[in-house]
């Protein structure tokens, strides 16, 4: 066994330390109480018998969708039943269909045996709900645990989503330092540390936001070792950690750790989606942790959207269904491979036409690569011209808090073809160098002029 997996086992034996979960709520969190009209006519939604004169829900007759089938990829054909597409016509639970639930915990059971199910000696119950994919988790669980003015922990380069999230409940983003490694625990230490006496005015960040999984706009994956030494941060400060997956079974072969595989106390919440693997316009995926959180979760959810989307939580059930375990693990496979062939291809391109112009890493899985480009210091020009050329990309502003400049690009290779790839990389080159000839033409012409004023 190696000093990393050994320093994992013994980090799963240590005592737990379970989190204040009142404390770290927000006041919106701590305000959010049960829809009572949605908690009245539960009996009804999980099947109690009941002459309904409550109901506020539509009556079926009038309803035109009456039959609902599709056929996958296999040519496997599934057809909703009548009992299914009436319930796909109505409202439900706010929690998800509970067979969804039921499979997907059991995929977290083999995938990332959480503590919390694992060890007996566990006082918080671990509990699982649908979302209507993460951008919605994400945007809940800042409802859930951050006041104005509030700050919170992520990586250097971090979604750009969230960013913009962050600006609606006016918490401010602390970039800590991060390589392909994860965020620096060192340098984290140092921020929750000296807290107090350089920000004396306002409390500590109580939320971190991360993703270890093949990062956007990075590809970077977190080392099991690094998970650790962040962990144990988060514990000595009382951080609750949200753990954004979207990427997670998009890992170029095995997939590693996760926080949730290590969160002895019970400080994860854990983000996964369908819409890197199934499809993102059913908009669904699952947030998964202490019970404490998920269940204000669902009551947050039962405020605002009411429930996931019925029709694709009863489509993907019966797709998860159809599948297993073992065949989800092998399209999962059969998915990232797609997305790692892709990224050979983006290589050798970035390796024929952007040697000496860029600097970048082979990610370890997901859709992104993440360059760095010599000598220019804001990389938005170099976007818009790009743009104006033919070719798409992302200026590394979006990815930073503030959105300040960056030398960094952001190139996906999950949609264009091979030689769409080649192409583009090609057309990108012509554009870096003809900025950088600008910018050597402007030095000179300065020295110049400096030389003959002297």
């Amino acid at each position: 066994m190696s000093r990393e997996s050994n320093a994992v086992e013994d980090h799963l034996q240590s005592p737990v330390h379970l989190p204040n979960y009142w404390e770290i709520l927000s006041k919106a969190g701590k305000r959010i109480t049960d829809n009572k009209l949605r908690s009245a006519g539960k009996q009804y939604l999980t099947g109690g018998k009941s002459i309904m004169l409550s109901s506020g829900l539509p009556n079926q007759k009038p309803l035109p969708i009456k039959k609902i089938q599709f056929t996958m990829s296999d040519g496997h054909e599934i057809s909703l039943s009548d009992k299914e597409v009436s319930h796909a016509n109505s409202y439900s639970l706010s929690e998800g269909i509970t067979e969804l639930r039921d499979w997907l915990l059991g995929l977290h059971k083999l995938e990332h045996k959480p503590p919390q199910l694992t060890r007996k000696d566990h006082p918080e119950p671990f509990a699982l709900t649908i979302t209507n994919g993460i951008t919605d988790g994400i945007r809940t669980c800042f409802h859930m645990l951050l006041d104005e003015g509030d700050s919170v922990l992520m990586e250097r380069e971090t979604y750009s989503g969230t960013l913009t999230l962050l600006q609606l409940f006016a918490a401010s983003p602390i970039a800590v330092n991060t390589d392909e490694e994860g965020i620096n625990a060192k340098d984290l230490e140092a921020i929750m540390s000296s807290w107090p006496e350089i920000h004396p005015h306002s409390k500590r960040p109580r939320v971190m936001y991360i993703t270890p999984a093949c990062s956007n706009p990075t590809g970077y994956t977190w080392s099991e070792q690094n998970m650790v030494n962040v962990y144990k941060v988060c514990r000595k400060y009382e951080v609750i950690i949200i753990e954004d997956s979207a990427y997670y079974f998009l890992q170029f072969g095995e997939r590693q750790r996760t926080f949730q595989s290590i969160d002895v106390d019970g400080r994860v919440i854990r983000l996964d989606t369908f819409s890197k693997t199934i499809g993102a316009g059913y908009r669904l995926g699952w947030i998964s942790g202490p019970s404490t959180l998920t269940d204000r979760y669902v009551l947050s959810m039962s405020q605002n959207t009411a429930h996931p989307c019925v029709l694709s939580q009863i489509m993907i059930n019966h797709i998860l269904q159809y599948w297993g375990y073992e065949t989800f693990n092998k399209q999962m496979i059969y998915t990232s491979e797609i997305y790692r062939k892709n990224a050979e291809i983006l290589a050798s391109a970035l390796d024929k036409y952007l040697t000496g112009l860029a600097t970048w890493s082979f990610p370890r899985g997901g859709m992104f690569m993440w360059l760095k480009i010599n000598d220019i210091e804001d990389t938005s020009v170099i976007m818009r011209e790009a743009t104006q050329a033919g070719v798409s990309l992302i200026s590394g502003d979006f990815f930073v808090p503030e959105f300040k400049s960056t030398c960094y690009i952001r190139l996906s290779f999950s949609m264009a073809d091979m030689e769409d790839i080649e192409q583009g990389i090609k057309i990108f080159a012509d554009v870096i160098k003809a900025k950088k000839s600008v910018f050597v033409t402007a030095h000179n012409n300065k020295l110049t002029e400096s030389l003959a004023i002297r």
